[in-house]
């Protein structure tokens, strides 16, 4: 009996392909999304793994300063180029600029970055030179060459005079040379000086950065490692290759998050799909009800109808992970082409198309339709065939107490774990939000169980509410919904999911801006903030703050400034082995508001103030002595005063000393100026006083006069593009949720074939058969939505509550976006009801009655 059950399967497949199309297209967008992310990390990996094999294929050993050092002494580097075995020598170095023009205006680099390295030519470079496209290489003092793909999209042609300022300062260079750089993006600007010039203009002399070796002949890399190791030990030495790979590496790390982001959004079209899939499945066994009694009949098992259903959905599931797999070739494509419009290209690397790539997305996609199939195809296999012979699904409606009574209690889990996280204020930030997820699994669960008996008393009154203006029609609808709770609530459970990661994702958006408008309206007291570029490589001018002081209109000036100092034997800030602490010079309240609960916010003489908690844990009171200190810079010891205790702030997160206590310790060549608070002093209005600013700052190229306004609306926009992203993924579930809408109509019009003949033989319309499937899709896909929104608004508000304590200071719900969606549920379901509601009206009455 196998062979001929496996004969039907297969001629099952192949009879009713519109049944199953929509699900193997929910399959294919699962897959695609797994597919494309595993072509997408074989990319990435020989695209970079090639271009760094360019940079670094040829270098036998690099040399880098040792731990805690920052260069190498110079002797050093004349040692190693003395060395018998060591054929050419290179300085390797390169360091974030920013780059103007000759009128002083910066070139905004935007997505890339500007940096500048050295030059070395044919037969000086150690590994492979650089190709020189045009002009000549930078050989005097003012001489420099730019990469052609960057030179090219910003206008820099031969001969031109461009500013570079870094942190030290700014110098002036001619661009004598366009050449190409396998690794430099066309968004970048990647300057290169000569050996000479870097030593002169970016280093004392008599400490120089890291260096590249090229072994003579016949000496290999492992050899004039171990010997240059042997001769310098307090030096990084490691091999050429091993570099490579750490690099490699290190870039392909830093573009997984691209990857990582595809596999969560194909699991997460795969899980709504899970629905879409069970339910098409379900409704597939029922309306087969009689064919598979009669299989029972001829002697067919429990087991053997069950494994022809399993095979069903096992080929659904084959057909659609390899369609997936088509897809995600595409979505390589695709991804390629959006990173070109942004300006990272991606070198020609081929799909990425590998055996894992394949493999994996037809196993997932595969397990899934089986698996999402299995409860369907046992119910089938229970089939008794008299008994199923002579009733309908319909007929034998199946209890919902056990399953609401379960889903009522996992709800209630879900709501008393979300309130302990909220309520858990001394735990771990990570602790309360797995416990947050944990109520999120068991809300879900529990409302995909309780759903069925939660849509009775909604669903069909809402039904009658929206079809009261089409009488009987809309009456009709109602009650169509009210016939089958299963399949109305698992129908509008897949909407939900969506709908609800929609919500959360949205309220996070939402919240984010306002806790950054928060900070800068209600924390940054300044009229005007003087800042650098945003990565902080590059600080501001040291004579700044004077300057600023000198500006017509100007009042109070306060800057803010990181050295590095010691209180009590810790840095405020410690990365790695490098440790610095927040200074301000002037009155803090010039540039912050800052809550006092101790004391006063004054930086006069030798003081500190310090946040509550960081006092509290350190045991300070105000009045108390500290000892402030700069280790490996100075012996001496300054005791400085605890001058104020004041509530948390986004700004200072930990302790702040005093201008004059860091002066005695350390010199200004130590400290980084990150940002110069200014007031107006009320002589000139706002937009002069900003003028003003600006024509000070704009010789300085790096400084930039910016409002709270201007602050705030910068991450704003920064939040708006990271949410653009994600709604574009999370637009995958809800299109899946859409499809199992599609999916079910398209059924429910089959199943109901002699139904609706009936109602068009006596004398309904087909405009009234259409409103009626509209109307019966509207009530499933509202109710989705609403029942989504509510889960995503509880949700979000857990979590939103647990992430306070790492600056999200506010929760706010983004109203607009949510009338958007609940009125988007509205077009939705009038759009997925275009299709069955078409086919509906179709129906031939006689036909359907002769049936």
């Amino acid at each position: 009996m196998a062979a001929p059950l496996t004969k039907v399967s297969l001629r099952n497949v192949a009879a009713h392909k519109v049944r199953l199309a929509l699900t193997v297209v929910a399959v294919v967008l699962g897959t695609a999304f797994l597919s494309g992310a595993l072509m997408f990390t074989n990319m990435l990996s020989s695209t970079f793994d090639s271009a760094v094999d360019t940079a670094l294929g040829d270098v036998d050993a690099v040399v880098r300063p040792g731990e805690g050092d920052g260069s190498i002494a110079r002797d050093e580097v004349d040692a190693i180029r003395a060395d018998g075995d060591a054929a050419r020598v290179n300085l390797y170095a390169e360091l974030p600029v920013v780059v103007a023009t000759q009128d002083e205006v910066a070139i905004q680099t935007q997505r890339g970055t500007s940096r500048l390295g050295l030059y070395y030519g044919e037969g000086e470079a150690v590994g492979r030179a650089p190709s020189l496209i045009d002009g000549s290489a930078p050989h005097a003092p003012d001489d420099i060459a730019v990469n052609a793909n960057g030179a090219a999209r910003y206008g820099i042609g031969l001969g031109d005079r461009l500013i570079v300022v870094d942190k030290d300062g700014r110098h002036e260079f001619t661009v004598t040379g366009l050449y190409d750089d396998p690794l430099a993006q066309e968004t970048s600007l990647m300057l290169r000086v000569g050996e000479d010039a870097y030593i002169t203009d970016y280093t004392n002399g008599e400490r120089l950065p890291a260096v590249t070796v090229r072994a003579r002949d016949g000496v290999g890399a492992p050899e004039v490692v171990e010997k240059l190791k042997g001769a310098h030990p307090d030096l990084e030495i490691r091999t050429g290759a091993d570099v490579a790979e750490e690099t490699s590496k290190q870039i392909r790390e830093a573009l997984s998050f691209v990857s990582y982001f595809l596999v969560a959004f194909g699991l997460v079209g795969l899980l709504v799909g899970t629905f879409l899939i069970a339910n098409t499945f379900s409704m597939i066994v029922a309306q087969r009800t009689k064919e598979f009694a009669l299989l029972r009949a001829l002697g067919a098992s429990k087991g053997q109808i069950t494994r022809s259903v399993c095979l069903e959905s096992a080929l659904v599931g084959l057909v659609g992970s390899a369609l997936g797999v088509v897809g995600g070739v595409g979505l390589v494509a695709a991804i390629r082409v959006a990173m070109n419009s942004y300006g990272m290209p991606l070198p020609d690397a081929g799909t990425g198309l590998s055996a894992r790539a394949v493999a994996v997305p037809l196993v997932v996609g595969t397990a899934v339709t089986v698996l999402s199939a299995l409860a369907p195809a046992m119910r089938a296999g229970r089939v008794r065939p008299v008994e199923a012979m002579r009733a309908s699904e319909s007929a034998a409606p199946q209890p919902l107490r056990g399953r609401t009574i379960a889903g009522a209690v996992l709800v209630a889990a879900g709501l008393a774990a979300a309130g302990a996280a909220m309520a858990w204020d001394g735990a771990a930030t990570g602790r309360r939000a797995g416990l947050v997820g944990l109520a999120a699994l068991a809300a879900v669960t529990g409302l995909f169980l309780a759903g069925p008996a939660l849509s009775l008393p909604v669903v069909p009154p809402f039904g009658r509410l929206i079809g009261a203006p089409f009488g009987a029609v809309g009456r009709l609808a109602s009650t169509n919904t009210r016939r089958n709770p299963r399949r109305t609530a698992t129908t509008a459970f897949a909407l939900m999911l969506g709908i609800a990661l929609v919500t959360v994702i949205g309220m996070l958006g939402a919240s984010m801006k306002q806790s950054v408008d928060n900070v800068a309206t209600s924390e940054v007291s300044a009229q005007y903030v003087l800042t650098g570029p945003d990565n902080g490589a590059i600080p501001l001018p040291d004579d700044l703050p004077d300057r600023a002081a000198g500006v017509e209109g100007v009042g109070e000036v306060v800057s803010y400034l990181q050295a590095p100092v010691t209180v009590d034997g810790e840095y405020g800030h410690q990365f790695g082995s490098v440790g610095t602490t927040d200074v301000l010079r002037g009155n803090p309240a010039d540039l912050i508001s800052l809550h006092m609960v101790d004391g006063s916010p004054a930086l006069d003489g030798d003081t500190i103030i310090a946040p509550a908690d960081v006092a509290q844990e350190r045991g300070w009171h105000v009045g108390e002595t500290v000892q402030v200190a700069a280790p490996g810079l100075n012996d001496s010891t300054v005791e400085a005063t605890v001058g104020g205790i004041f509530d948390g702030s986004n700004i200072f997160t930990t302790f702040v000393v005093s201008g004059q206590v860091a002066a005695e310790l350390t010199s200004s060549s130590t400290a980084r100026l990150l940002m110069v608070g200014v007031n107006g002093d009320g002589s000139v209005d706002d937009e002069t006083l900003r003028a003003n600013l600006e024509r000070e700052v704009r010789h300085d190229i790096v400084v930039q006069v910016r409002s709270t306004d201007d602050m705030s609306g910068e991450v704003a926009a920064l939040i708006d593009q990271m949410l653009f992203i994600l709604y574009a993924l999370l637009s995958l579930a809800v299109v899946v949720a859409v499809l199992g809408i599609v999916n079910t109509l398209t059924l429910s019009v089959i199943e109901r074939r002699q139904e609706i003949g009936m109602l068009r033989a006596v004398g309904t319309q087909r405009r009234q058969v259409r409103t009626m499937i509209v109307l019966e899709s509207v009530q499933m896909t509202v109710y989705g939505a609403v029942l989504g929104i509510l889960l995503g608004l509880g949700l979000g508000w857990a979590f939103l509550d647990v992430l306070k304590a790492k600056g999200l200071t506010t929760v706010a719900v983004p109203w607009d976006m949510i009338g958007i969606v609940l009125a988007g549920s509205f077009v939705v379901g009038l759009a997925a009801a275009v299709g069955p509601a078409a086919r509906a009206a179709r129906t031939p009455p006689l036909d359907a009655i002769a049936e």
